[in-house]
């Protein structure tokens, strides 16, 4: 199994799958090379599925409000924040948001006017 996280590691530093069988096949023990195909399916399946996953997934800075007193103090944050476009991930329930950079200073004003307007 170290060589399965020196595999995903590979991935992860942007080899391609392609690249870490063709390694592989090229510096088989001889007796693997009497195999057909020389690195088993699942292997292959595996490398290219990981691959996969990380070409989907992408990374943004963001900025975590969890500080709300009350639903009704989320829900404002979260659909002004919506409204702008700039909300990455939220959770209603524990009243988590998670809004981009970009979009960070104009919920913060908002948030800021709408807590004194309201007499917080």
């Amino acid at each position: 199994s170290s060589g399965i996280n020196a595999e995903y590691g590979a991935l992860q530093n942007g080899i391609s799958a392609k690249q870490i069988l063709d390694f592989l096949e090229s510096h088989a023990h001889p007796q693997m090379l009497k195999n057909k195909p020389i690195i088993a399916p699942t292997v292959t399946d595996q490398l290219y599925l990981w691959e996969m996953e990380r070409s989907r997934l992408s990374t943004e800075e963001g900025v975590l409000y969890s500080q709300f007193l009350s639903d009704a103090d989320f829900k404002v944050v979260h659909e002004y924040a919506q409204n702008i476009g700039c909300v990455q991930w939220s959770n209603v329930q524990k009243r988590l948001l998670v809004v981009n950079k970009k979009g960070h200073g104009d919920v913060k004003k908002y948030w800021k006017a709408y807590k004194k307007e309201h007499g917080e």
